[in-house]
């Protein structure tokens, strides 16, 4: 059994009783170094009992349980009010869901079919799913459109599948289609569905551990601690909810871009999820058919992602390709249609618009760009004419095609007609995209997430560690006076910003008190007021020692207040859009500044009130500088927002981003050129984030 018992947290609560116990030998240790009286001596000790007390307390305080049948509810319905707002906002259905087919993948790139059956049927307690609904073969894998929650549930043996398709087929859209089919049907004990992207992960690093911070990334509320045995990390630490839920199981991973990892980790990358996921985990892999073959062909090894069938996705029907265009355009006999005639007749064919149209991503691109939207602005220009894309000498082949539509579509997303009014100019536009766009390919290893939470990132560490600690070393010299004691405060306050505020802190929702924590601060501010006890006691100044430990017990019980916050992650049942954390993280940070102001301007007060102990002349006395201070860098350390402000503040001078930053992004997903995941952005495709990237600001 783990030391504590179940449920009790180990490891930093059991410091408090050692504090305790040396603050009681430490105040021994003074009475014998000054030949403390007995009465004296009484004080010094009578200052440790009280946090003594209210550390063994908090000690004792256990984490609350933690239902996960609860958590995967909250979860799943989180999950699918986020993606049901994201297929609005990306217009999947307008005019309708493009159609999009599979076929069961080449037998070289799955396990053999009676493989699987057998496999299935071989687990401990039975298959997944009814064996009475699986196909004879892979060939009853073929399915189009809204089919694909039944082919994964009932018709894979296992529930282990991989998506195969050309760049741009619609795997990423197919993957959405599964996940909201499969939160349609959860039932209680069901994992719940969540989609991931592998563009970031470093097979080297454990699968589950990477996973759990992408969690933790998009559902800030997975953050809560969960007590042990629930949850715990490698090191036999407390885990928290996201960690919890992955290890019992109650997360299916829907993996998206296998592809984007380098291709010389491939293989690394299908054996860490063979080793990382047990047989009987349900998942879902997609990939390019090219790189996932070139995996699996290798000459000096092969590895297959264990117990898993496979799908290929087949290219756009012409006939299917130009209904949908048709359709955008207002119907197959409106003007505005027939100017899509010549793109038509070349659909299904070589030639490179052809094959640039063959897929969704192709076509949505392309009647985005050509078909104009209700118009704004009655006396604006004429849009573009999709005739232009049939120029062979303009755009000889496919290439060239695909690089015109994706340079097209963002000044498309931002045209004068677009029905969205225009609050930044074009160019700053395409230059705060470019920087994002690069920002997450180099400061983010390709990543996909935009995290405002952690855009200092693109901050140098000593320009950003130095701005913090300057503010709070300034604001401690401005209000305690330009005195050597304030410039000494001010250097403390540096110390302070590099310490207390180092930026990675998530999003809070809202303060709660923390029993351990507030014994903590009133044990270090009873410690101190007893070392100004010792020096007040040594120079004989003849203060009463009652006023003392009156004053010792308020300086003790402030900064507990000061110090005994802690902050909430939000709840997974509530909205998580990323203006929606930044607002209220915004509200703890005031909120939390505030009530650690008041408090230790109070103990500032108190010390000033007494006789023999004020620190310094000036108008306010330095303790309210140092107050100040240590308010604005224990604000930090709760939060995110400071750390977004000083962040964007560098950015925006440097016009790399608009001042409004987060009214952009949130503008940039209204205009589909982001898309929404939870509590981050990231762009509509990751091509069009690679094609961005190496743009020139």
């Amino acid at each position: 059994m783990r030391r504590g018992g179940p449920g009790r947290v180990p490891g930093r609560a059991g410091v408090y009783p050692l504090l305790f116990a040396l603050g009681a030998a430490g105040a021994l240790a003074v009475a014998w170094s000054f030949d403390l009286s007995v009465a004296e001596t009484a004080v010094t000790v009578l200052l440790g009992l009280a946090p003594g007390f209210l550390a063994w307390e908090a000690f004792r305080v256990s984490v609350p349980p933690v239902d996960l049948d609860v958590v995967a509810k909250k979860l799943a319905v989180a999950v699918k009010s986020q993606w049901e707002d994201e297929a609005k906002v990306r217009g999947v259905n307008d005019p309708y869901p493009l159609p999009v087919a599979w076929r069961p993948a080449d037998d070289d790139l799955a396990e053999s079919w009676p493989l699987l059956t057998d496999l299935a049927r071989a687990w401990p307690g039975g298959p997944p799913g009814d064996p009475g609904r699986w196909p004879q073969g892979s060939v009853g894998l073929a399915g189009q459109d809204g089919r694909i929650g039944e082919v994964f549930t009932d018709r894979v043996p296992t529930r282990r599948l991989v998506i195969l398709g050309e760049p741009g087929a619609g795997k990423s859209v197919l993957l959405i289609r599964l996940l909201q089919d499969l939160i349609e049907r959860r039932t209680d004990g069901d994992p719940v569905p969540v989609l991931f992207s592998l563009a970031s992960w470093n097979p080297s690093r454990p699968l589950k551990a990477w996973l759990a911070d992408q969690l933790r990334r998009i559902y800030p509320g997975l953050r809560v601690p969960a007590p042990p045995p629930i949850a715990t990390t490698a090191t036999n630490s407390p885990g928290d909810l996201a960690q919890a839920m992955l290890d019992a199981g109650r997360i299916l991973p829907l993996l998206d871009g296998f592809d984007e990892l380098p291709p010389a980790l491939h293989l690394e990358a299908l054996d860490a999820l063979n080793r990382a996921l047990p047989a009987r985990q349900p998942l879902v892999l997609a990939s390019r058919t090219a790189p996932y073959r070139a995996a699996l062909t290798r000459p000096e090894a092969t590895v297959r992602l264990n117990g898993a069938a496979a799908i290929q996705l087949l290219p756009l029907a012409p006939d299917a390709a130009a209904a949908y265009l048709r359709r955008d355009a207002g119907g197959p006999h409106t003007p505005a249609a027939r100017r899509w005639d010549s793109v038509i007749a070349r659909l299904g064919t070589d030639t490179p618009v052809g094959q640039a149209l063959a897929t969704p991503l192709g076509l949505f691109l392309a009647r985005s760009i050509y078909t104009p939207r209700p118009q704004a602005v009655p006396e604006s220009a004429a849009a573009p004419h999709p005739d232009h894309l049939c120029d062979t000498s303009a755009f000889p082949d496919r290439t060239a095609v695909d690089t015109h539509l994706f340079d097209a579509y963002v000044p498309a997303a931002y045209a004068p007609d677009h029905p969205r009014p225009l609050r930044w100019k074009a160019e700053r536009t395409h230059r705060a995209l470019v920087f994002l766009a690069r920002f997450l390919q180099t400061h983010r290893d390709g990543s996909p997430d935009l995290v405002w939470w952690e855009l200092h990132r693109a901050l140098p560490a000593y320009t950003y560690n130095v701005g913090a600690g300057l503010a709070l070393g300034l604001a401690c010299v401005l209000t305690g006076g330009f005195t050597a004691v304030s410039g000494l405060m001010g250097t403390l306050g540096l110390a302070a910003g590099l310490i207390l505020a180092g930026p990675g802190r998530p999003p809070s929702t809202r303060l709660r008190w923390s029993p351990r924590k507030f014994a903590a601060g009133f044990t270090f501010g009873l410690a101190g007021v007893a070392g100004g006890l010792v020096r007040v006691l040594e120079r004989g100044d003849g203060l009463n020692p009652a006023v003392l430990v009156t004053l010792g017990l308020a300086v003790g019980l402030m900064s507990g207040l000061a110090f005994g916050l802690k902050t909430e992650q939000p709840d997974l049942a509530t909205t998580t859009a990323p203006d929606t954390l930044l607002s209220s993280d915004r509200r703890t940070f005031t909120l939390g500044l505030a009530v650690v102001l008041a408090a230790l301007l109070a103990v500032a007060l108190a010390i000033e009130l007494t006789p023999g102990l004020r620190l310094s002349p000036g108008p306010f006395g330095i303790e309210h500088g140092a107050a100040l201070a240590g308010g604005l860098g224990i604000g930090l350390s709760y939060t995110a927002w400071g750390h977004f402000v000083m962040a964007r503040a560098y950015l925006a001078a440097r016009g790399k981003v608009p001042w409004a930053l987060m009214a952009f992004l949130h503008d940039a997903h209204e205009r589909g050129v982001l898309r929404q995941v939870g509590a981050v952005y990231q762009f509509r495709h990751i091509d069009l984030q690679r094609h961005l990237a190496r743009q020139r600001p």
